[in-house]
């Protein structure tokens, strides 16, 4: 059975402090980084050792700094990767929150919503789709259980593309994934079949 481990990068002060997050590179507050010491201990009980695991993070600061304490009593060393970036928001990343929801664009409910940009200079849906695809399909073909570290929107297309949900189909999907969250992903060796064992854990 080929497992995926899927983290989301533990609290960070954006989040405390009210501002738009994606690429804006905001640090893990004290809050965060104590839950991300709490994470080997939930590792080792859900059955990952993770002194024998690949551990790919985004290269955001709050991603690295959540691998880097995940991995801090190994020899391990997390293995950047930009295309588990969160969705960026443009113009507005580092932008109070309340500004941000007054001057947004909103998605439609019944439009394009793959291709829609909330603001200036943010990625679209497919875009964010279209890498973490690119960047899964090439690990899944390891031939072992791996870790990822990413974000809370971000792991939502990591999830999807699990399950082999076509981008086309991915203009409403969302999974509400809290900070230092845990979800395991397995594809069984008889069936092939994808399963979403443990969501948001």
């Amino acid at each position: 059975m080929k497992r995926i481990c899927l983290i989301t990068h533990c609290e960070a002060s954006h989040s405390v402090d009210g501002k738009v997050g994606g690429w804006f590179d905001s640090e893990l507050t004290k809050r965060g980084k104590k839950q991300a010491n709490e994470l080997p201990k939930k590792l080792e009980q859900l059955g990952f050792d993770i002194k024998s695991q690949t551990v790919f993070c985004s290269d955001l600061k709050r991603a690295l700094q959540t691998a880097e304490i995940l991995t801090r009593n190994t020899t391990i060393e997390p293995i950047l990767e930009q295309r588990l970036r969160e969705m960026s928001f443009g113009t507005h990343e580092g932008m109070n929150q309340d500004e941000h929801h007054k001057i947004m664009i909103p998605l439609s409910p019944t439009g394009n919503r793959l291709e829609h940009r909330i603001c200036d200079g943010a990625e679209n849906r497919r875009t964010v789709a279209n890498r973490i695809s690119d960047f899964l399909n090439e690990v899944l073909k390891l031939e072992k259980d791996i870790i990822i570290v990413t974000h809370g929107f971000a792991a939502t297309f990591v999830i999807a593309v699990f399950q082999k949900i076509d981008v086309s189909s991915m203009g409403y999907i969302n999974y509400k994934l809290k900070p230092g969250s845990i979800s395991i992903l397995e594809e069984d060796d008889l069936f092939k079949n994808r399963t979403v064992s443990l969501l948001n854990g």
